[in-house]
């Protein structure tokens, strides 16, 4: 007996069929079954294959609904043909139906206010994503029945599945269900808004492009920046995507700040017009208006390569806009124009549909840092601005200056998040927000860094072109295509030698512009010294300018950084700003249209972060130390030693040697009167902390550099032998065989100054395109 009771148990269990991996059946259901599907061809699966392990359940409710896709949901009801993801587009089949979703569709929407955990409960996630029964902290409350706090026993109410498989990657989301909750989390925490309708504008050869405006919101303290600053490294550890940490309810907490940006594009065919006369829709909200510019073209997704990003200089200083800043009127107007108008292709030889540009975090119409703004933010740090008894020793005066002491510490480290290493994060965000994630089953299943996606170009000016080296250190994929313009960092010169050879440079551009206005010397020689005479007599008012600051000789002197544009227009501009200095030319009286000019040149006031910031783009880590006015520095030492420096010597009547003007610096006594919104007590002591922060986070690192250029980018650069911002000289340290930018392609010129791109950029761009791709043999 017990041999043929074995015999006939081991028979029953041979004919039984084994469990099956519902995922293998459901998961990528054939492209006919979806399109094709009648009653006749769909096969309906045994109760006992149903997947355990990635249902999603309405508790109490008795309806089962099992998702195949993104975009197909296979809904079971029990007891009646009723689906619960919609009612439109779906077969009955007895009790079972099939429907098919468009991928903008959402099970559930969760709420920006609501609490994430709350939002998830009427759910149960059938490895949602958690390792283990402890991680599922809402897997119980989900299916406890309304009698008691115990939770439901059964086939379909086990809080872990049967057939439970740990994700291949334990970092990430493992069902589609989670990926798709943490997909709308994140829509929320970024609130990509188009805040206002498109504009379109011709452009010539009777074409016409369309600017729409956009904003979203970045974290002000990017988690990996954050970890890396407790270790104090000069090195660099390059991050696969910037929003891949922000996988928890936690990482939706951090505060954020907005970032703008505008998208030029051309309106190339009849579908176009359309969709963008939608977006000019008046009813639409700025979040419904993003919406639905990203989900106009439901066959394609915005293609990260054919964008390029533009990065502007700086720092301290917004974009340029499209049409007035940048013009747009022919394909020859500028470099914008020429990369829309197909002059310039990407790596794979196509054009570029957008051009992306950035108002770099603080700047232009990005959460701006202004004086105002950090009176809101950091009030304490103003409470010694109107008190006449600063160095008093009363318990108030004495508590307000505890107050002041901590505001200070807490508003340099908020400054220290606005540099290069949080710029490129913010980038990386904006490109995230354009492209839409991938649907196919084979990118669902693997982590995003399997597929990177970057932008295919960036240009970068100047103070961009330092952010570009950044880039190449801190994002494994950074840009496909990188384009310097005068904007290649000397990030192995300290700040002190960077400004004593800048000293050198401007007074050779002083004798440049001397050598073309030589009746210039005297007028200004006349203007230093009427100045510095109301400055040395008490009797005598200063000299009021119509923004709130003081006209003195050393700030007359800063109309300088002007001297490293073109000769042809920037030598022109201060010419005319010095011939309308007196009223009358037998008077020293000066003339209200020169103070106006004076304001309108020296836009300091309106951009405090160039002030504040401004030596910190050459503090490349813990190593180099704290800038210390190294621009003042420098001078001090060159005025003791050389009286040519010395304007104070040079304005003298008698003395044939020329008043030099100043360059590219920043120096203490600026937030001491001399412009209004950079001075107080208050600011005077955040420039001061600023100045003596020795604790940066690094921005560069040759070794990340070299592995990108070696194998994930190409890069070009036009250097300029003149340039009065960029030492010729720190640059090319950087560029023979065995330095890190040996791999970038140099284009070395005296034919432009800094301003090159404006002046000439479209050619600059193709010439530069066309080096880094091979097209040219450049260098020779």
């Amino acid at each position: 007996k017990a041999k043929a009771k074995a015999k006939a148990k081991a028979k029953a269990k041979a004919k039984a069929k084994p469990p099956l991996d519902a995922r293998s059946i459901f998961d990528r259901p054939s492209a006919s079954a979806i399109k094709n599907h009648t009653p006749n061809n769909i096969t309906t699966p045994p109760r006992r294959c149903l997947p355990r392990d990635r249902c999603t359940m309405v508790p109490r409710a008795r309806t089962l609904t099992i998702l195949l896709s993104r975009s197909v949901f296979f809904s079971i009801s029990v007891q009646s043909s009723r689906t619960i993801v919609g009612s439109s587009a779906f077969t009955i089949i007895g009790s079972r139906s099939y429907h098919r979703l468009p991928a903008s569709s959402k099970l559930f929407k969760p709420s920006a206010s609501a609490d994430f955990d709350r939002q998830l409960s009427p759910l149960l996630l059938r490895g949602g994503g958690f390792t283990s029964r402890s991680d599922n902290k809402f897997a119980a409350s989900s299916v406890a029945n309304s009698e008691g706090d115990e939770p439901r026993t059964g086939w379909l109410h086990n809080t872990e599945p049967k057939y439970y498989t740990p994700p291949a990657y334990p970092d990430e989301p493992s069902s589609p269900a989670m990926k798709r909750l943490l997909a709308e989390k994140m829509k929320d925490y970024r609130n990509h808004r188009i805040i206002s309708p498109p504009a379109i504008h011709p452009c010539g050869n009777n074409q016409r492009m369309m600017v729409t405006e956009h904003k979203i919101a970045v974290p002000l303290y990017h988690k990996d920046l954050e970890a890396a600053s407790a270790t104090l490294s000069d090195s660099i550890s390059a991050v696969d995507s910037v929003d891949g940490a922000y996988n928890s309810k936690e990482s939706f907490d951090r505060p954020t700040i907005d970032v703008y940006f505008s998208i030029t594009e051309l309106v190339s065919n009849t579908v176009d017009e359309a969709s963008f006369a939608s977006l000019a829709d008046p009813t639409l909200t700025p979040r419904q208006r993003a919406e639905a510019y990203l989900r106009r073209d439901l066959q394609s997704n915005i293609d990260a390569s054919r964008m390029i990003l533009y990065l502007q200089g700086g720092p301290g200083f917004g974009c340029a806009a499209p049409v007035s800043g940048l013009s747009l009127a022919s394909a020859k107007s500028s470099w914008a124009a020429s990369a829309l108008f197909g002059d310039i292709t990407n790596v794979d030889g196509k054009t570029f549909e957008r051009v992306v540009l950035m108002d770099q975090r603080g700047t232009g119409r990005s959460s701006p840092v202004s004086k105002q703004r950090l009176k809101k933010l950091f009030p304490d740090l103003f409470l010694m601005d109107d008190c006449a008894d600063s160095a008093g020793e009363s318990a108030e005066v004495q508590l307000k200056i505890a107050k002041v002491s901590k505001a200070v510490e807490e508003a340099t480290q908020y400054l220290a998040k606005f540099r290069a290493d949080s710029i490129v994060r913010d980038a990386e965000w904006i490109k995230e927000a354009l492209i839409r994630p991938a649907t196919s089953a084979m990118e669902e299943a693997v982590p995003e860094d399997k597929y990177p996606r970057p932008w295919g170009a960036a240009l970068g000016q100047s103070f961009g072109g330092f952010c570009l080296m950044t880039y190449l250190s801190s994002i494994v994929h950074p840009p496909k295509l990188c384009l310097f313009t005068g904007g290649i960092a000397p990030m192995s010169s300290s700040a002190r030698d960077v400004y004593d050879r800048l000293w050198l440079r401007v007074r050779e551009r002083n004798h440049r512009y001397y050598e073309q206005y030589p009746g210039d010397v005297a007028v200004v020689k006349r203007i230093v010294q009427k100045l510095l005479s109301q400055e040395s007599d008490p009797s005598q008012p200063p000299v009021k300018l119509p923004s709130g600051g003081i006209l003195t000789a050393r700030r007359f002197l800063q109309l300088g950084l002007a001297l490293g544009g073109t000769p042809g227009s920037a030598f022109a501009n201060i010419h005319s700003v010095i011939n309308s200095a007196f009223l009358y030319d037998d008077d020293d009286e000066l003339s209200g249209a020169f103070l106006k000019r004076i304001d309108y040149e020296q836009s300091f006031d309106d951009a405090p972060l160039y002030f504040l910031l401004h030596e910190s783009i050459y503090a490349d880590g813990p190593s180099s130390g704290a800038t210390n006015w190294a621009a003042h520095s420098s001078y001090e030492h060159y005025a003791s030693t050389n009286p040519e420096f010395d304007y104070h010597v040079t304005s003298k009547s008698g003395n044939e040697a020329p008043t030099l003007f100043f360059g590219e610096m920043v120096f203490p006594w600026m937030a001491h009167g001399d412009f209004a919104e950079l001075s107080g007590h208050s600011l005077s002591r955040l420039s001061e902390s600023l100045a003596s922060k020795n604790d940066w986070s690094p921005l560069f690192d040759a070794s990340n550099m070299r592995v990108a250029l070696d194998s994930r980018t190409k890069a070009a650069s036009a250097t300029y032998h003149d340039d009065l911002y960029v030492d010729f000289n720190c640059v090319m340290k950087l560029l023979p065989r065995g330095c890190p930018l040996e791999k970038v392609k140099v284009w070395i010129t005296n034919e432009y100054q800094h301003s090159g791109l404006r002046d000439d950029g479209a050619s600059i761009v193709c010439k530069l395109v066309s080096m880094a791709k091979g097209g040219m043999h450049v260098p020779s």
